[in-house]
């Protein structure tokens, strides 16, 4: 087993990645069969993905978003995941919004590639909040 720190390189570029609004920036760092689940649907294909990020980033416009309390929960030359809380703000109708919630991502090593790419997300979240 290789050394748990945290965050690796590729777990920072998707966070950053994510913030770009771009789904073909974020299609890179997915395998082909990604699947996600977030606020209780299931994603199974890169298609579902595109079209509930793209919902979210048409829904809240600039939004930023960013993780705290990253845990390495197994990490070896194969295969990471990684646990943390991602937070959220960005804007709704003019009003500032914020979220939050829980994640856990898995990532594999490409074999064809030796890049590493996203398999999994699964979130959970509490409801947007919005500023009085």
């Amino acid at each position: 087993m290789s050394n748990l720190a945290y965050p690796s390189e590729h777990f920072s570029k998707y966070q950053n990645t994510i913030n770009s609004c771009s789904f073909d920036e974020v299609a890179k760092l997915l395998t082909s069969n990604a699947s996600f689940s977030h606020y209780g649907k299931t994603m199974k294909n890169l298609e579902e993905i595109k079209e509930f990020h793209e919902n979210f980033w048409n829904t809240i416009k600039d939004v930023k978003w960013w993780a705290t309390d990253i845990e390495t929960i197994y990490s070896d030359d194969k295969c990471q995941v990684y646990a943390y809380s991602y937070n959220y703000t960005g804007m709704v109708n003019g009003e500032r919004v914020e979220g939050k919630g829980k994640t856990t991502d898995i990532f594999i090593k490409n074999n064809k590639t030796n890049k590493w790419e996203l398999l999994h997300a699964h979130s959970s979240s509490s409801a947007p909040n919005h500023d009085d």
